[in-house]
């Protein structure tokens, strides 16, 4: 061992390195500093040591700290610099979510984290050679690692999934590294507001549905999300995933599962969509599952446990009946003021009402905003008809009996839900609907009720973009 009393702190880089290799936090060296009759090797003075705060070290503090990570105190001098803090892997898992991400004000954070021993940057930098840079550096005065540190500052200052993503990388290396609770601290004391919105917002989950392939009897499903829409419609995109209905099924409840599991911080109030062609418009969706069947709990639809909806493919893609939709649902929307759609606001065309009287009743009647069928849309061509008779028209709301659009119940359904004074707004009815018949017997009308709610203004696949990406010619 060197013979000075005073060691030079600039030698000393491997303390960090020696702690997170026994996977002690600072708490805990300090312990065993005391342990070993050093007492005054306190946390705030190992923090300091490691930080690079304080410039000295006394020959004995040395031997005590090396007397406790069982090493020689030249060996501890001569311990590498160096850390390898996380696997590549998460290195450039880091950098793909990074990738394409407006930051704000990067050098001065920058700054901030590094301090004064940071060393100066080039004139132009990206969020990588700020990231490789602050790994250079000792940890920073609370013990954490400074691109731990970064990545927080960083999902401090943004929104949405992006934030939460960052958030969840800085927690698994700060899990990995033993520094949960300095981590935690630091994420007390950032004076930005915690990112996403406030409970009880709502929070989107689509999903497009599409048949693919020759044979018929395989499907694709695309699927978008977003947590927070304070700024406007931006939902991200999933991978796609094709397989037979059964396996569609399977798979969206994973989807829910993963978004109820990311969201769950937030508490948002989760609002799941199908959007979904012609031909498919009589899926029962609100019927699948909402998690995987692996309790042994009787398994719990989607419609009892979300507000779902169905939402119309072709439409979404035919700009030219965009302007009539918008108009409409501007309607609606100042309907829904009052909690109600207006009696007179919906259509339900007797049996023998011929399209072209749809058709001219719809273009006279610009205040109607809904349509009570009187066929499920696949039961006959006439139902898919008067489908599409409203959808060109812009009718943002669509009610209809999987069963029977002809019996009592579903009409009574229907009104109360429309027209009542029911608790929540129209699609929290019809989620009370589909729960009182979870609970009832099966012929109960709410297992068959299906909704097309559309809003013109959260578009998933661009107008006149032609068939979703991959569509079989």
């Amino acid at each position: 061992m060197p013979c000075q009393d005073v060691v030079d702190l600039d030698a000393l880089t491997g303390l960090l390195a020696l702690r997170i290799e026994r996977g002690w936090s600072m708490v805990r060296l300090a312990q065993a500093c005391a342990h070993a009759g050093h007492p005054s090797l306190t946390r705030s003075t190992i923090a300091k040591l490691e930080s690079g705060v304080r410039k000295t070290l006394s020959a004995a503090e040395l031997a005590g700290l090396a007397q406790a990570l069982d090493r020689t105190p030249d060996q501890l001098l001569a311990a590498a610099g160096v850390l390898v803090l996380w696997p590549e892997e998460e290195r450039e898992a880091l950098f793909a979510l990074l990738q394409g991400a407006v930051i704000k004000d990067l050098v001065p954070t920058y700054r901030r984290i590094a301090g004064t021993s940071g060393p100066e940057l080039p004139a132009e930098v990206d969020v990588r050679d700020v990231f490789l840079t602050l790994e250079t550096l000792n940890a920073g005065p609370l013990g954490l690692p400074r691109p731990v540190e970064f990545v927080e500052h960083l999902a401090s200052g943004l929104r949405g999934e992006l934030s939460i993503e960052l958030r969840r990388w800085a927690d698994r290396q700060a899990s990995r590294l033993n520094v949960i609770n300095e981590l935690q601290q630091l994420r007390r004391s950032v004076s930005a507001p915690p990112p996403g919105p406030p409970p009880g917002s709502p929070a989107y989950v689509v999903m497009l549905i599409r048949r693919v392939g020759v044979a018929g009897d395989q499907y694709q499903l695309g699927h978008w999300s977003q947590l927070d829409l304070s700024e406007g419609w931006r939902p991200e995109r999933g991978e796609d995933f094709t397989g037979t209905l059964d396996e569609i099924k399977r798979h969206v409840a994973i989807l829910v599962e993963g978004v109820e599991t990311r969201w769950a911080r937030y508490q948002p109030d989760i609002r799941i969509e199908f959007v979904l062609s012609g031909e498919l418009l009589n899926l029962d969706v609100d019927q699948w599952p909402s998690e995987l069947d692996d309790t042994p709990l009787p398994p719990l639809p989607l419609g009892c446990r979300y507000n779902v909806a169905i939402r119309s493919l072709e439409r979404m893609q035919t700009g030219k009946w965009h302007r009539s939709w918008h108009m409409r649902w501007r309607v609606l929307v100042g309907q829904l003021k009052s909690g109600v759609i207006t009696r007179e606001s919906v259509r339900q065309f007797a049996s023998d009402t011929g399209l072209r009287e749809m058709v001219a009743d719809l273009e006279t009647n610009p205040a109607v905003v809904a349509l009570t069928l009187r066929q499920p849309p696949d039961s006959a061509a006439q139902g898919g008809d008067e489908v599409f008779v409203g959808l060109r028209a812009g009718l943002p709301c669509f009610v209809w009996s999987r069963e029977d659009c002809s019996s009592e119940d579903f009409l009574v359904a229907v009104s109360e839900i429309l027209h009542g004074d029911g608790p929540g707004d129209i699609l929290n009815r019809v989620k009370l609907l589909r729960t009182a018949a979870y609970r009832s017997h099966a012929g109960h009308v709410g297992h068959h009720l299906a909704v097309l709610w559309d809003d013109p203004d959260r578009l998933v696949v661009p107008a006149d973009s032609g068939p979703p990406r991959g569509q079989e010619a």
